[in-house]
């Protein structure tokens, strides 16, 4: 009769049982995605300039941070899919960037397509305008002061058929105060 004896394999021992996660981090992390949301939304309504993209980017990843880790269970995973996973989003970072800095420097390249040019052309374009009008208005303004001068002759009198008439002043009166009551 044959002996058969019982055959433990000792390499089941190496292999690590599933991670259970509590219920209850489960409720917490869906409550922070639902902040972040909101905070997403809220942060939405102004205007931070330049650093819009960078503030977005910055909640959006930890949002996608929560999810990877908790929900696609990679905090508990072997380590090689979280290797994976962070070198995909490395690449993805990657292909984002160049892009962004492209966009980011454009005014630098090409300063025609930025509006700047043409609002130094429109200011330069008023300083003429303003230059030329107030070049009328001393223009007047001296033709004013020849006529008080000449005694304001008319076009028959510049053409020397008639003398030119001396022009006198009205004289001024007082004008009584009225009272307010």
């Amino acid at each position: 009769m044959s002996n058969h004896d019982t055959h433990h394999d000792d390499h089941h021992d190496d292999h690590h049982g599933h991670h259970v996660t509590p219920l209850w981090l489960y409720h917490a992390i869906f409550g922070g995605l639902l902040c972040l949301t909101v905070i997403t939304v809220w942060i939405a309504q102004f205007d931070f300039g330049a650093a819009n993209t960078i503030i977005a980017m910055l909640v959006a990843t930890v949002k996608a941070s929560l999810v990877a880790l908790f929900f696609m269970h990679l905090l508990h995973d072997e380590r090689l899919n979280l290797l994976t996973f962070g070198f995909g989003l490395l690449f993805v970072a990657l292909f984002f960037l160049f892009p962004l800095l492209d966009i980011s420097t454009r005014t630098y390249i090409d300063p025609i397509k930025d509006n700047s040019s043409v609002r130094v052309l429109a200011k330069e374009m008023e300083a003429q305008q303003e230059k030329r009008k107030n070049e009328k208005y001393k223009k007047k303004l001296s033709n004013l002061s020849n006529l008080y001068k000449r005694g304001f002759t008319t076009a028959a009198e510049d053409e020397g058929k008639a003398k030119p008439v001396p022009v006198v002043a009205p004289e001024t009166t007082e004008v009584p105060a009225v009272e307010s009551k």
